[in-house]
């Protein structure tokens, strides 16, 4: 049997043959099965660990999804010459923008099974990697950072930080250093974190019945009060707005205001009559998913909502806005949909897309080529990951317990957090060419 192993700090793969010899480390060499999490011997002659992981974050690090669609089918549109056209539309112009994305690092091909790898004891997460165009352009597995002992409900990666932020259920925040993955900093908040964001130099934390608020720039904290019950949604703009979805369906919005160096309240938006589980800010608006089935509008020049978007017949989980103002939904009822602007400048499903499992979180990013990536966590421990706009698979995450957090970062890498309190740090591969 052979024996794969990738030695660190690009040196030449070490090959080995046979079983014997595992009670002494080999030189250094990091377990490739390890990487991939599927080495099962214990103990293992070679490292299950990469040394020093760079997990910095990209400071210009802006996704957005862009349609080019104008005039989305009607609700009460069942055209099929309509539909048809519509959809060899979408073929063509759904792809995903971005900034400038800084220097980028290309790891060396690691060939993956296209199959469900092995059960393994050490890992909570496996990986299926595939190509939909020929290119073999797979993921791996670079490290976990396990620490964690509750589902992971938020992380963030603040702009000009070399820090990577995670939270989870049992009010566990902890701070991460992006150039050796360890981490540096450990505290709990004394109550449940339902989320996690950064803004800029800012980062909130939504707590029950409070927003904890740091800047991370002048390392100053502050305490929102306001809200009743349990925050689940924190969603902020670069003017220092923040937006909070709560557990009884309100939208508390607060504004920064350095004269008093404080939050204050600037409205409340009511209107769901479920928790409000994910926020998007674009376009003027406000966009709220709640548990009531149900998406809203809110204008927020005159801050009311100006339109309730309704298709899904289960509890809107996660929401990601393009940025030419369409919206992506996902659901319970195991549905993605695609919103875009009529002519007369409310919003229609465009499209829908029926997966197996219900929908808990929809995330946006590249892969190595720059390609569109958008990343589907189900509620049956996997995370899938399309290329749009043709919703090709690449590849899928696998883990023991639900990933409902999912984050990017620079350099190709991103981040997934699932029911075990575990972080594991991803990386799309650049293949070699012939």
């Amino acid at each position: 049997m052979d024996d794969k192993r990738v030695k660190v700090g690009g040196k030449a793969p070490v090959r080995t043959r046979g079983r014997g010899g595992y009670g002494k480390k080999k030189n250094g060499a990091v377990c490739m099965y390890w990487l991939q999490g599927r080495c099962n011997r214990n103990p293992c002659r070679f490292v299950h660990a990469a040394g020093e992981v760079n997990i910095t974050p990209n400071p210009t690090n802006s996704r957005s999804y862009t349609y080019h669609r104008k005039n989305p089918t009607d609700s009460t549109s069942n055209s099929d010459s309509k539909q048809k056209k519509q959809k060899q539309q979408q073929q063509q112009s759904l792809s995903l923008t971005s900034g400038p994305s800084g220097d980028r690092t290309h790891a060396s091909h690691i060939s993956q099974q296209d199959s469900h790898p092995e059960s393994h004891e050490e890992s909570s997460l496996s990986t299926r990697g595939s190509s939909g165009d020929g290119i073999a352009n797979l993921f791996m597995r670079l490290a976990q950072l396990d620490g964690h002992n509750k589902t992971v409900t938020g992380i963030a990666l603040p702009s000009g930080s070399d820090k990577l932020y995670t939270a989870s259920g049992d009010g566990d925040l902890r701070v991460w250093d992006c150039h050796t993955g360890r981490c540096v900093h450990q505290g709990n908040l004394g109550a449940q974190i339902g989320c996690l964001i950064s803004q800029g130099p800012w980062l909130f934390a939504g707590l029950r019945n409070l927003v904890k608020a740091w800047n991370l720039k002048t390392e100053t904290q502050y305490s929102i009060d306001g809200p009743v019950g349990q925050v689940y949604a924190l969603e902020a703009t670069t003017e220092d707005v923040l937006f909070a979805g709560m557990e009884d369906g309100n939208i508390f919005t607060w504004k920064y205001d350095p004269k008093t160096d404080s939050f204050p309240l600037i409205t409340i938006f009511k209107g769901h009559t479920a928790s409000v589980l994910s926020l998007q800010v674009g376009c003027k608006s406000l966009y709220s998913g709640s548990m009531d089935n149900t998406i809203r509008r809110w204008d927020l020049d005159t801050l009311t909502c100006s339109q309730t978007l309704l298709g899904h017949s289960a509890a809107v989980t996660s929401l990601v806005l393009s940025g030419d103002g369409c919206l992506l939904s996902c659901s319970l009822d195991q549905t993605i949909k695609i919103w875009a602007c009529r002519q007369d400048g409310s919003m229609g499903v465009f499209d829908t897309r029926n997966e197996e499992h219900p929908i808990l979180a929809l995330f946006g990013m590249h892969d190595a080529h720059d390609k569109p990536i958008l990343c589907c966590s189900c509620n049956d421990n996997s995370v899938i990951l399309y290329e749009l706009p043709s919703f090709t698979k690449r590849g899928t995450i696998f883990g023991k317990q639900e990933v409902g957090r999912i984050q990017s970062g620079l350099g190709g890498l991103f981040f997934t957090g699932d029911g075990t309190g575990q972080v594991a740090v991803w990386k799309w591969l650049t293949p070699r060419t012939a």
